[in-house]
């Protein structure tokens, strides 16, 4: 289904990604964007981070894919890192939007809410780095966050029960199909041999000819 960007046939496009980030159970959720200023979309107030900023492309293809996405946060406190090594980031829900701005720098409302989602998934990995600025003479720290598509995580994931007595069981307290599993794991199966019967099975169908 295609989405219609009015913004887009307007002379002057500003637009800005804003970045929602769920970390915990329960969840602490964090919002901003690369904005000048703080937006507010819906009642959630994303913070204006500008360029401190970074969100990596999206891939634009007529099908979903399993591509990565990279948040960049820059000039983060080097007092704020063990905030952010303390936090269980890695797992934690990544949802970014697109949004279109009007000349008050806030999302264009009319004909309709120009504000358009771009990605879902999950932190995948958390790197900092740390740099020396000399205008500044104090250190400068980065947060790079690697984030997986729900797509790529839904292919990873494993689905189903194992065929043993004990998986079976965990789900299955009475229910004893498959007991014998470990008993004929080891046994040989000529699939596709024609049956040999018992003598036992030969007697028991054997009822001679039948006569009028």
């Amino acid at each position: 289904m295609t989405t219609t960007m009015t913004a887009l046939n307007s002379a002057s496009i500003r637009h800005a990604e804003f970045v929602r980030m769920s970390i915990g159970d329960p969840a602490t959720v964090y919002t901003f964007c690369n904005a000048a200023g703080p937006i507010t979309v819906s009642g959630i107030t994303f913070t204006g981070l500008g360029s401190l900023l970074s969100i990596g492309d999206t891939s634009r293809e007529l099908k979903s894919t399993s591509v990565d996405m990279s948040i960049v946060l820059t000039g983060i406190d080097p007092a704020m890192i063990s905030l952010i090594l303390g936090d269980d980031v890695k797992g934690a829900v990544v949802e970014i939007w697109r949004g279109f701005l009007d000349s008050n720098n806030q999302i264009i409302t009319s004909p309709t809410t120009q504000f358009f989602k771009r990605y879902s998934g999950i932190v995948n990995s958390v790197g900092i780095s740390e740099s020396w600025d000399n205008q500044l003479r104090s250190r400068v720290a980065t947060c790079s966050v690697a984030c997986s598509s729900m797509r790529k995580v839904l292919e990873n994931r494993i689905a189903g029960l194992k065929t043993n007595e004990s998986s079976w069981r965990f789900f299955y307290p009475t229910d004893a199909s498959m007991d014998r599993t470990s008993a004929i794991s080891n046994t040989y199966f000529d699939f596709g041999k024609a049956p040999i019967k018992t003598e036992s099975e030969t007697s028991r169908y054997d009822y001679g000819p039948i006569s009028d």
